[in-house]
């Protein structure tokens, strides 16, 4: 009973489930290896086999990452953007393994997908913490730390679509517009760059502290310093020993890996199976690979945690809008498409949102539903697209 609440505490699941798990995990990657002729449900295991995969390790992988960033002294704040970028991991790998196999289409739309998904989520997030209140503040780190990447965020990716659509004016042809490679690499690198600036450069906890201290003046020095303990008790200390914190990286990438190469190996199987549109697949893995993950966004608006369901999701938007997709963009020559154009314009104009908010100073539920059909409608025009260019 001791090891079972341990286990349950550490990795955040039952030993039942685990069980249950590993054994469908198992039995995926035997057939895997000797059946040449896979059946549906087959392929359906694999679809299982591979969220799951997606959803179990990403969390460990991004306990681990937030442990290990406080023993190397980095701030929470820092620890909680590298969390957020290990929760999108695993449709970062599952888009270079489509493109490995040659899916590049699939690939795009699934990273894009996962970005629309991502959106909805916030929006959903924004509602559900604005229910009972009618409006919340927006959080601090948002506002003081994150405003800079949003406003460039707005301005490359519109930028994109314009030259997305110039492009296509001059050559008419959507199979010949191509997104250049220097474009696709400064989109990867601008928030490489961010995230180098907030880990090397700039300290938010410190600062956060100093500017609390100067506006608290009158306090005694006794509650000054214990102010100072507190925030570093709350801030630095890691929830995980070093073992711990070792053994959910490993576990964590290893899973994250898994879910790749499932889902990447049922997709292939699918398209030898069903006569199924490119677009919908790539709907379904963005899906699987974003929405279990940042569906907990979901859980924590609804206990209050404000900064961890909007922050950890609007996160994952950037990441997979401007990292995620000028890294495939850096890898293979991408082809603009109509879905592509709108997706990248709806994620800029969801941070147009986001920003006007944080001028604002408030959130209410009025604006995430706005968030929310503005991702369904583009999701909407691709399925509608689909259906009209394949005669269904």
């Amino acid at each position: 009973m001791r090891f079972a609440k341990w286990f349950k505490k550490n990795f955040h699941i039952t030993i039942w489930e685990v069980i249950v798990a590993m054994a469908l995990v198992i039995t995926f990657f035997v057939m895997r290896a000797f059946v040449h002729e896979p059946t549906i449900i087959f392929i359906i295991l694999g679809f299982i086999v591979g969220t799951w995969l997606a959803f179990r390790p990403s969390e460990w992988a991004v306990e681990g990452l937030n442990s290990g960033a406080k023993y190397v002294g980095l701030s929470e704040y820092v620890a909680g953007v590298l969390s957020s970028l290990a929760s999108n991991l695993p449709e970062a790998v599952i888009a270079i393994l489509l493109i490995i196999a040659g899916e590049i289409k699939i690939a795009i739309i699934t990273v894009l997908a996962a970005s629309g998904f991502n959106t909805i989520i916030l929006g959903l997030a924004i509602i559900i913490s604005t229910v009972k209140k009618g409006s919340i503040d927006v959080p601090e780190d948002l506002e003081k730390r994150e405003s800079a990447i949003i406003r460039w965020g707005i301005v490359a990716l519109a930028m994109t679509v314009v030259y997305g659509i110039v492009e296509f004016t001059q050559i008419g042809n959507w199979d010949q517009t191509e997104l250049a490679r220097p474009i696709a690499a400064l989109l990867a690198l601008s928030y490489l760059m961010y995230l180098a600036y907030i880990i090397f450069i700039r300290d938010p906890t410190k600062k956060t502290l100093s500017r609390e201290l100067h506006d608290n003046e009158t306090l005694e020095m006794t509650e000054i310093k214990t102010l100072e303990m507190e925030k570093e008790h709350d801030s630095s200390k890691p929830r995980l020993s070093v073992t711990m914190t070792i053994v959910l990286l490993i576990l964590g990438f290893v899973g994250i890996f898994g879910a790749g190469e499932s889902l990447t190996y049922s997709v292939e199987r699918l398209l030898e199976e069903v006569t199924m549109p490119k677009e919908f697949i790539g709907l379904i893995l963005g899906a699987a690979g974003a929405v279990p993950e940042h569906g907990i966004a979901l859980v924590s608006a609804a206990k209050e945690e404000v900064d961890v369901a909007i922050g950890n999701t609007l996160g994952g938007i950037l990441q997979s809008s401007l990292l995620i997709f000028g890294i495939l963009g850096i890898i293979v020559v991408l082809h603009f498409s109509p879905f592509m154009i709108l997706q990248l314009a709806a994620v800029a104009g969801v941070l147009w949102f986001v920003k006007r908010c944080i001028q604002d100073g408030k959130f209410d539920w009025f604006e995430g539903t706005m968030i929310i059909l503005l991702q369904i409608l583009i999701f909407l025009i691709l399925v509608f697209d689909v259906l009209i260019t394949n005669g269904l």
